[in-house]
């Protein structure tokens, strides 16, 4: 498309700095004009595409913003706000790991920079390396000390770190810096379990009192909800905590069924036996990668800290890596025939390519461990596409009783990709088919998988760990039964539970609310023990 005459005669910067302009006035769909036309002769100006990114993330579409900012950052990669705003649509993306070494980059460049500093403990947070990121948010907090932001990040590092005591403490500091209580009170909630003594129930009933009308508002009053709903299951009040589940979830989005088990269909049609047999010695020989995966709440996080007790394990929480390989295939765009055409065609130096890159972002976390976990539970989907990429790799499969499993799914504030949680009837099939694509995984990939039974776990806590570590191809290590004295974050759900020595209370935490599960019950059907089918 040629330039339009108002545009021609001026010079990119005249026009960019026009662009920027019109921008800050509001008048985007103006900025955006200019901004094309300078990228339609310069298609690699770097203001051009930090403008562009800019303006996509204030359409709502950060994904495209993602682009520009990296053309932005390949002409300028000196530019500490083109790198920080590349780093932070990663991490807003949900591919934190892969923004933070650009965050961390334009810290180099911007050492007292307040914004770099809390954006960087935040991801550290969410990459399960609280640890590390508490000393960037005191940098951050020494610089504003009124920020309630850094306030309640430190809150919940601390709280992730179990320094549940010092987490409050800090939570509350939040508070009366103007961090909303519905926030604070989730973060207390979440942290530490609720006592008769010592509880916040009181607190959250006058908050969900006050009237909710913004979407903001409402927002956090779900959240209440699941924070008075965990607070009454430690006081043992189930037919309190289940009507605030119940409203808790009454705004979810509907999860689409029938699309999804449409998508089981075409992954095991496509992954079938002739497939793998004409690959043989596709990807990449490593055997450092662990995947551990499963339904959410099946003990993921459990079996991660036991493993990464070991001297030889590093345990890097829920990676998107994998997720982002994927996207390159299309999977994205939610036509599963595209997809499968598009792994069917990949060559052997191409899986090699698409593995090394895998491992060169792992590289981030550790260049020595002999093994790095990667716990996104979600991966069960891409097991297939694993054994392509590390037909050597191993894969844990982390299965729990499917009534504790889904009811501990159905109490907790997932966020809405986990929408299939919100209804007991759609949990229940959803876990089905989870159970019909892992049973088509392990026998596919005899050897590459092994089940893990968390209830099996609990009760032979040594056994079931000693074949876990020998099945990953490492020696024994008895660091592997303190799991909970590993120094190392805890950034889901599960945070206070992994730092307890092994219990039994998670077993048929179901039971007080057997009288609402019918729906469940029923869509699990033979899942469930013989005794229990039509109950």
């Amino acid at each position: 498309m040629p330039l339009l005459p108002q545009t021609r005669n001026r010079t990119d910067t005249q026009l960019v700095n026009e662009a920027l302009a019109l921008q800050a006035k509001g008048r985007l769909l103006e900025a955006e004009a200019l901004y094309q036309a300078v990228l339609r002769r310069t298609p690699g100006h770097g203001e051009a595409n930090n403008g562009m990114g800019v303006l996509a993330i204030s359409a709502g579409r950060s994904e495209f913003a993602i682009g520009f900012f990296e053309k932005a950052v390949a002409a300028r990669p000196g530019d500490f706000r083109f790198l920080n705003n590349l780093g932070n649509v990663f991490m807003n993306t949900g591919r934190t790991e892969e923004g933070l070494p650009y965050l961390e980059k334009a810290l180099k460049l911007r050492p007292s920079s307040y914004e770099l500093l809390y954006n960087i403990g935040r991801a550290y947070q969410r990459m399960g390396l609280a640890a590390r990121g508490i000393e960037l948010l005191e940098k951050a907090i020494a610089l504003r000390p009124d920020s309630a932001d850094a306030a309640f990040g430190m809150a919940d590092a601390l709280s992730m770190l179990g320094n549940n005591d010092e987490a409050e403490k800090v939570y509350r500091r939040a508070q009366m810096l103007g961090t909303p209580l519905s926030g604070v009170l989730s973060g207390i909630a979440a942290g530490r379990k609720q006592t008769p003594e010592k509880n916040i129930l009181g607190e959250i009933e006058v908050e969900l009192a006050k009237p909710a009308t913004t979407a903001e508002e409402q927002r956090a009053r779900s959240r209440l909800h699941f924070a008075a709903a965990k607070t009454l299951m430690d006081l043992k009040r189930p037919d309190d905590a289940w009507q605030h589940l119940s409203v808790a979830h009454a705004t979810a989005p509907k999860y689409d069924m029938p699309r999804f088990v449409a998508d089981v269909d075409a992954t095991i049609a496509l992954f079938n036996p002739a497939f793998m047999k004409s690959r043989e010695g596709f990807g990449s020989p490593s055997e450092q990668p662990v995947f551990i995966v499963g339904m959410p709440r099946s003990g993921t996080s459990l079996t991660e800290q036991i493993l990464s007790s070991h001297p030889e394990v590093y345990g890097a929480g829920e990676l998107t890596y994998l997720h982002t390989i994927a996207n390159q295939l299309f999977i994205s765009l939610g036509v599963r025939e595209l997809f499968s055409d598009r792994v069917r065609a990949l060559t052997r130096p191409a899986t090699l390519a698409l593995a090394n890159s895998y491992l060169a972002k792992t590289a981030y976390f550790s260049s020595t461990a002999a093994r790095i976990t990667d716990k996104m539970p979600h991966n069960f989907l891409q097991v297939g596409l694993i054994a392509l990429l590390f037909p050597k790799a191993r894969v844990i499969f982390c299965r729990r009783d499917p009534l504790d499993n889904c009811f501990s799914i159905f109490s907790n504030p997932l966020n809405d990709s986990h929408s299939y949680s919100a209804d007991l009837g759609m949990l229940g099939h959803y876990y089905r088919q989870h159970i019909r694509l892992m049973e088509h995984w392990k026998a596919l990939l005899p050897g590459q998988v092994m089940e893990l039974r968390y209830e099996a776990l609990v009760d032979d806590l040594e056994g079931v760990s000693r074949r876990m570590v020998d099945f990953v191809g490492l020696e024994w290590d008895d660091a592997c039964l303190s799991f909970f004295d590993t120094e190392r974050t805890v950034s889901t759900i599960s945070k206070w539970q992994v730092r307890q020595p092994i219990y039994r209370s998670s077993v048929e935490r179901w039971r007080p609310y057997d009288q609402y599960l019918g729906p469940l019950k029923q869509s699990l059907g033979d899942l469930l023990p013989e005794a229990l089918q039509g109950a």
